[in-house]
């Protein structure tokens, strides 16, 4: 039993150097600036020990949040000191050999009467440039979109005439539009963000309205005058608003933008408000029908969705091909003897322009 004592004891005692060899060894960093502040506590403000050149490796004693703490020796005396996570990194090289470190400058003995200096504070090294501190995030798109999206409306409209019923029947054809188009980007991270602009889009109205009028003299419908009239200067005025949030996938100077969000359309259309009917000489075979058209205001809640492809001419211009789908229906209300007539604001439009980058 006496022999087996001092053998346990020198195995302990190996166990326990390989331990603390292993743990020292555990964790090691290397300087990646230029020059590294070497502080003596974990804070920004504390004063600097030494700085440490580019490539230096440092045992690691423990990190505690965004600070490592480090064992090294400064004017041949060994020393602990704090280094913050942005200037360097975890590595598995081995310690080299110590390098000579740069102190912090002397400072010049004050006279007895002169005023204690504020503590120096120098700034950390600058991290290494990335997209979210280089890249621009803002941007402006100005361009010009052809409108696909048609919409058609058949409406019905009577009055009694003569104590009889006259029927009118209005068809609607709302054309092409073509839109100016403005809009503000800004990227919240490395390939997305959010857009908000806006649309001016003029579109013609055509109209037709049919009828058929009671005679004053005769009943029945066998007697009524029928014919049609077609309606001038009808159109729908709208302006778009929307806020998209977008994907953008980079390719070299290429930029592939998906895109959507909810949208807004106010609008006022010029369309027929009433209907007058005139007698032209007996025995009235036939007689006038006239309409008058007025403004009415609308506005509707929908949604837009797209695909942009832009062209980088440097870092802060470019162009850009842009399709858009907008979905949004407007509810125009003449009222009197006509229905309220329903408008599909939307569709498919397709253009480019400019875009400006900062």
């Amino acid at each position: 039993m006496k022999h087996k004592l001092p053998i346990f004891l020198v195995l302990a005692v190996f166990v326990l150097g390989a331990t603390g060899a292993f743990a020292a060894d555990a964790l090691k960093i290397k300087v990646k600036v230029p020059l590294a502040n070497v502080r003596r506590a974990a804070d920004m403000t504390a004063a600097v020990v030494v700085q440490l050149p580019q490539g230096t490796v440092l045992d690691v004693v423990e990190k505690t949040g965004d600070w490592y703490k480090v064992s090294l020796t400064v004017a041949g005396s060994p020393a602990t000191g704090f280094l913050h996570t942005s200037v360097v990194d975890e590595t598995a090289e081995a310690v080299p050999p110590a390098e000579k470190t740069v102190p912090p400058p002397a400072r010049p003995a004050a006279r007895p009467d002169a005023p204690t200096p504020a503590p120096e504070r120098r700034p950390e090294p600058a991290p290494v440039a990335s997209y979210e501190s280089s890249a621009p995030r803002l941007f402006v798109t100005l361009g010009y979109q052809l409108g696909f999206g048609t919409d058609s409306q058949n409406l019905t409209a009577s009055e009694t005439i003569y104590q009889e019923t006259a029927e009118y029947g209005l068809a609607y054809q709302l054309k092409k539009g073509n839109a100016i188009d403005v809009a503000v980007g800004y990227y919240l991270g490395s390939s997305w963000g959010v857009k908000l602009g806006g649309s001016l889009i003029s579109r013609d109205f055509t109209e037709t309205t049919s009828f058929a009028v009671p005679h004053p003299l005769w009943m029945g419908t066998d007697n009524y005058r029928v014919g049609e009239i077609t309606g001038t200067g009808m159109a729908v005025k709208q302006t778009e608003l929307y806020l998209n949030l977008f994907y953008a996938l980079k390719l070299g100077p290429v930029d592939a933008e998906l895109y959507g969000g909810p949208c807004f359309v106010l609008s006022t259309a010029t369309i027929v408000a009433v209907i007058a009917n005139t007698e032209t000489g007996y025995p009235y075979t036939s007689n006038t029908v006239t309409q008058t058209t007025a403004d009415f205001k609308s506005n509707a809640f929908g949604f837009d969705a797209g695909l942009n492809l832009g062209i980088r001419f440097g870092s802060s211009f470019g162009v850009y091909l842009d399709g858009r789908y907008v979905s949004a229906t407007a509810t125009y209300k003449p009222g009197g003897i006509f229905p309220d007539l329903p408008a599909a604001l939307g569709g498919f439009r397709a253009g480019g322009g400019l875009k400006l980058m900062f």
